[in-house]
């Protein structure tokens, strides 16, 4: 819809992207790696546009549902109680990078105790060996859940290193 109303809103459909925290990082982060190039057939104007994006930022995101590092809520929650394999693994984000993967951008703390940090580190190390550009923070303390960290001026930098990292690619204009 974004990109169908791209003149109307007078954006850039080139500079569409994905932002997810949390179980909204696995959703953001599926949107990256399960996308179609839409159906220019259809009556739908929305769908002949791509549902690619074209970069992710994904702050302590679910990536993996099947390795140790899963969050198992996450997976209940998403799959049930006894999920087809077939579907654990489709839904294990790290496993679906290809080149065709968006840029993206991670953060995550080493004290997450809601989700682990290897999910981020397992999926930039997919996105490194598919040659996808990434950047990743992984920041000491931060726990889980903090969102921008308004109150913690280290943690909170993490938004400057973002706004950065989009100047750098052409996100976002640099005045």
């Amino acid at each position: 819809m974004v990109r169908a109303r791209s003149k109307e809103w007078a954006i850039s459909p080139e500079r569409v992207g994905i932002m997810g925290f949390s179980a909204g990082g696995h959703l953001a982060s599926t949107a990256g790696t399960h996308f179609d190039n839409g159906n220019p057939s259809s009556a739908d104007a929305i769908e002949h546009q791509n549902c690619r994006p074209n970069f992710m930022v994904l702050v302590y995101p679910v990536i993996s549902l099947k390795t140790r590092y899963a969050h198992r809520f996450s997976r209940q929650v998403l799959l049930g109680e006894n999920p087809d394999l077939n579907l654990v693994e489709d839904l294990s984000n790290e496993t679906r990078v290809t080149t065709l993967t968006p840029p993206t951008f991670l953060v995550h703390s080493n004290d997450d105790d809601g989700v682990a940090p290897e999910n981020s580190v397992l999926f930039y190390l997919a996105l490194r060996e598919a040659g996808v550009p990434a950047e990743m923070h992984i920041y000491e303390r931060g726990k889980h859940g903090y969102g921008l960290a308004p109150n913690d001026p280290i943690l909170s930098s993490w938004t400057k290193r973002c706004e950065d990292w989009m100047k750098v690619r052409g996100l976002l204009d640099k005045h």
